[in-house]
């Protein structure tokens, strides 16, 4: 029964690594497959970014909401200059 057992035990190895190498390979190719997947879904978001960008980017000063503020004065100290001796 012993012989029997080992033999048993060989078959079982024989086929069980040819599988195992299968499903390995099958899993290593499908991670390369999600990672370009995923490289190629960022290229997307980032043209739609840079459209959106572009879309949103002000053609003159009216449309840009920077210049829809309104302008304070500029409220600077400015010293007053020496007074100059007359000779």
């Amino acid at each position: 029964m012993g012989v029997l057992g080992w033999i048993v035990a060989v078959v079982l190895v024989a086929f069980m690594l040819p599988l195992l190498a299968m499903m390995y390979l099958d899993n290593l190719k499908l991670n390369k497959q999600a990672e370009e997947s995923l490289k190629k879904l960022e290229r997307i978001e980032r043209r739609i970014e840079r459209k959106q960008r572009d879309k949103d980017s002000p053609d003159t000063f009216s449309d840009n909401p920077i210049f829809d503020r309104l302008r304070r004065p500029l409220s600077l100290r400015v010293p007053e200059p020496p007074k100059l001796d007359k000779r």
